[in-house]
């Protein structure tokens, strides 16, 4: 990366973090361009040379979270269709810690409601697309098969980073393969049964 562009990245990263210090207690429709570009320590103008307005600031802060989440996906979406163990569903589960302060504003009260039906079209259409690739037969309802994968994974995982992440990363990749390859149910008969 050379200096120009790493310089960009800087500038682009201080405007997110003063973004969502401010979106941490306040709603977006709250928060002045002022009052991001003060706590980042830039001027106005330097703001609008990345982004048209708050929205657009928002927008592309989740486009590039889903991004990122989308690639680790595809990898792991691969080995659990193929059998996989438990350190698949590990790459996620990291990404989500490393981007948990932001994703608990974007999924808490004041986040934008919006993210959450992104992320879940985003899961289910790597979900299609890898289906496909494994040519894997097509079940009767699969796109409701696959917004009850979506919705319970996104769930399970808002209420871990809302939580703080209280549950340690390679139990909580535990619970969500459990819980994955047998159903809520299964999971808590199995664990009645082991008690």
């Amino acid at each position: 990366m050379n200096y120009d562009s790493q310089r960009v990245a800087e500038t682009k990263d201080r405007i997110k973090e003063a973004f969502f210090d401010l979106y941490e207690t306040k709603k977006i429709e709250k928060i002045s361009i002022k009052e991001i570009t003060d706590r980042a320590n830039l001027n106005r103008g330097t703001f609008y040379i990345y982004y048209k307005d708050i929205y657009d600031l928002l927008e592309k802060a989740e486009d590039e979270f889903l991004e990122e989440l989308v690639d680790k996906i595809k990898g792991v979406a691969t080995m659990i269709l193929r059998g996989g163990d438990i350190h698949a569903f590990m790459p996620p589960l990291s990404f989500y810690e490393k981007y948990g302060r932001y994703l608990k504003v974007l999924l808490g009260n004041n986040g934008d409601p919006n993210f959450v039906y992104k992320i879940k079209n985003f899961v289910k259409q790597t979900l299609r697309m890898l289906m496909l690739q494994e040519n894997l037969p097509v079940v009767p309802r699969t796109e409701y098969v696959m917004e009850y994968m979506a919705s319970a994974q996104i769930g399970l995982i808002t209420l871990w980073i809302q939580r703080d992440m209280e549950v340690p990363l390679e139990e909580m990749g535990d619970l969500i393969r459990e819980i994955s390859l047998h159903g809520p149910v299964g999971y808590i008969i199995g664990r009645d049964s082991e008690e």
